[in-house]
């Protein structure tokens, strides 16, 4: 499940009523203005010049937020930026820049986060595309690295209030190219692609327009010899 339910706690906090207003655009009312530095007086603030909210506190899971972006009296709101930083060594662990409603990331944004997965191994996901109420919904592009092997796997595809939904298509160093079907995340079936691959549409392109009968391109364990018209 794609959601960022951990970074939603701190937003409850800001919330009360009403009105969007976008960073940076338009003339931002006083109580707004208000309301953005009533949350902490020593740690938020609003800057006139940038028409911005600044929010910086401690979590109860003792992360470091940093907010700054628009905002109105439903908390963070328009374009935003979110970071959060390890409280122990100070290292930033979560990254979100993109539009926000509610105090939630909702539109389009572009979100990095570093955690252990299942395994107990480290990686770095990042995921670019749009998100409704916290959760990716729609198109999504997602790479995850792996930051012991730092190998990494690609994943273009649907994704449905957080969760994968239907068609994708994966990439990765190991495996090649795999269309896979998902339903609430959960892994349907999937099928090896060749036509996807990088190598395939370098070797079509030469044998129809450059006239090489015989392309060898090398990529781990697939080698591609030669496109017919037949296949």
């Amino acid at each position: 499940m794609m959601k960022s339910s951990k970074f939603n706690i701190l937003f409850i906090l800001f919330s009360l009523f009403a009105t969007n207003v976008y960073s940076q655009t338009i003339e931002v009312s006083e109580d707004i203005k208000a309301h953005c530095k009533s949350y902490d007086i020593e740690h938020a603030f609003w800057s006139d010049s940038e028409n911005v909210c600044i929010h910086t506190f401690k979590s109860k899971d003792d992360e470091i937020f940093h907010y700054v972006g628009g905002w109105s009296l439903t908390g963070a709101s328009g374009y935003g930026q979110l970071y959060v930083y390890n409280s122990k060594d100070g290292s930033l662990v979560g990254l979100y820049k993109g539009q926000f409603k509610d105090s939630q990331f909702h539109g389009f944004g572009h979100f990095e986060e570093t955690y252990f997965n299942t395994e107990g191994v480290s990686v770095t996901r990042t995921s670019i595309g749009n998100w409704s109420e916290d959760g990716a919904h729609g198109f999504i592009y997602q790479k995850i690295i792996n930051n012991d092997t730092q190998e990494v796997s690609t994943f273009y595809g649907d994704m449905k209030n957080g969760y994968k939904e239907g068609n994708s298509v994966i990439f990765t160093k190991e495996m090649g190219v795999s269309n896979v079907i998902w339903k609430d995340s959960e892994y349907v079936s999937h099928t090896s692609s060749q036509l996807f691959l990088d190598e395939t549409a370098y070797a079509w392109v030469q044998y129809k327009y450059f006239d090489n009968e015989t392309v060898l391109q090398k990529n781990d364990n697939v080698e591609i010899t030669k496109i017919s018209k037949e296949e």
